[in-house]
């Protein structure tokens, strides 16, 4: 480990204190591998880290940092925590027992892509990237990426490690592990705590797709709590809801679904005044490879696409294409 990059935040998720804790790893850098350019791009000079102390210098320092916040949230932060275990191996120090919301994880739940790094989460949500590749800067626009995030779905870090307890990570034995807690189980529990409001929704009940309860709890839970929260209530029965939000196949529930009015989750979350466009899926054969939680018409209407009978005719001529070949997939 060579540097130790934070900020400390508020309640707010307004920066404290931030700070680049430079550490001698009393190991060469290996950057590249041999003959070929370097892959990884030091934020110092090598020479500014052996000038530094090692690890065990800074060992208190870093506990308490994260020992004594509310809550520790990182980017790939399973990655973080594994590096801070062997560091503790390494100087024979005691590892710590912590858990850490990872926002990567978060993010990979809303919108199902394969882009998953910080630079590209910082993009789709709005927030401007000044600094790339140095912890401390690192650690900011995790924050701000994951501040923009809240304010999209209108929950807290809380409530998000509660609903979806697979983005934390926590240590156990010196090794990194994830719960494998049901997200989906959650979810139903939490349902039944919800509470209507009056408000332009009274009267009125959302079925959704068992499969987006499934693979996108995130959205169902900030949108059921917007729904409720201006009047609307859940239900489990799609005969008679009077919205039924779908996936993008036709499910057990849809096949019962009467008079409804049938949405997509994006246009739904529009409708109780959430805006979700930032989460619109953008990769189209990463789509077609699964069972999706959004469709090609759904993508395109979040990111206000068009021309999306010419993009299905080319990729339906593609699937026919390898239809007739006989040569057998490798």
């Amino acid at each position: 480990m060579c540097s130790f990059g934070y900020v400390v935040c508020d309640e707010k998720m307004r920066v404290l204190k931030k700070e680049d804790i430079l550490i001698n790893p009393e190991y060469p850098f290996r950057l590249a591998r041999k003959g070929f350019e370097p892959e990884i791009k030091l934020a110092y000079p090598p020479e500014v880290f052996a000038e530094q102390p090692n690890f065990s210098f800074f060992y208190d320092k870093i506990k308490e940092l994260v020992l004594s916040s509310d809550m520790v949230l990182g980017h790939a932060v399973t990655n973080d925590v594994r590096f801070l275990n062997i560091a503790c191996s390494q100087y024979k120090l005691q590892q710590w027992k912590y858990c850490a919301l990872d926002t990567q994880k978060v993010f990979a739940q809303l919108t199902r892509s394969q882009n998953m790094s910080l630079e590209h989460i910082a993009e789709k949500t709005g927030v401007s990237i000044k600094h790339l590749h140095k912890s401390d800067d690192d650690a900011e626009l995790t924050m701000e990426a994951f501040k923009a995030v809240l304010k999209k779905i209108k929950m807290t870090p809380e409530e998000i490690a509660e609903i979806c307890p697979t983005c934390v990570s926590y240590t156990e034995g010196g090794t990194p592990k994830a719960s494998n807690a049901s997200a989906y189980k959650i979810l139903k529990a939490k349902v039944k705590t919800l509470q209507a409001k009056k408000g332009p929704f009274s009267g009125k009940t959302v079925c959704f797709s068992e499969h987006l309860e499934k693979k996108d709890t995130l959205k169902v839970w900030a949108i059921l709590k917007e729904f409720c929260k201006k009047g609307g209530q859940y239900t489990n029965m799609a005969e008679k809801a009077d919205y039924f939000v779908r996936a993008d196949f036709v499910c057990k529930r849809h096949k019962v679904v009467q008079n409804s009015k049938v949405m997509d989750i994006f246009g739904f979350a529009q409708t109780v005044g959430l805006d979700f466009k930032c989460f619109a899926p953008d990769n189209l054969e990463y789509l077609r490879s699964e069972p999706a939680t959004a469709s090609f018409k759904d993508m395109l209407k979040a990111k206000g696409g068009e021309n999306l009978k010419e993009i299905e005719n080319i990729l339906n001529a593609s699937d026919a294409s390898e239809i007739k070949t006989d040569s057998p997939k490798p």
